[in-house]
């Protein structure tokens, strides 16, 4: 390849790669603006939940604990839009 043609394929892939990085800090912008809607209580609840559940199962069970909820996630995505159109202002 010619050194041109690399330089162009580079900065291709440079251009491709900080899009992505936007939409990273678009998406962490969007959890955060979500998680801030979310009362206190109720995160410091499940994180709790979360704690107490882990220690009374041990390293191993929280380890498929941990991916039983990276499979439901979707579902608690829908049941947090559930409670917040109920919270919402009518």
């Amino acid at each position: 390849m010619k050194r041109a043609q690399l330089i162009a394929e580079i900065e291709q892939l440079d251009h491709q790669l900080a899009l992505r990085i936007d939409i990273v800090h678009l998406s962490g912008a969007l959890v955060q603006h979500q998680l801030g809607r979310i009362p206190p209580a109720l995160l410091v609840g499940s994180g709790a939940l979360a704690g107490a559940l882990s220690q009374r199962l041990g390293a191993g069970r929280s380890h498929s604990l941990g991916m039983l909820g990276v499979r439901l996630l979707p579902v608690a995505e829908s049941l947090l839009r559930m409670v917040r159109q109920f919270w919402s202002p009518l």
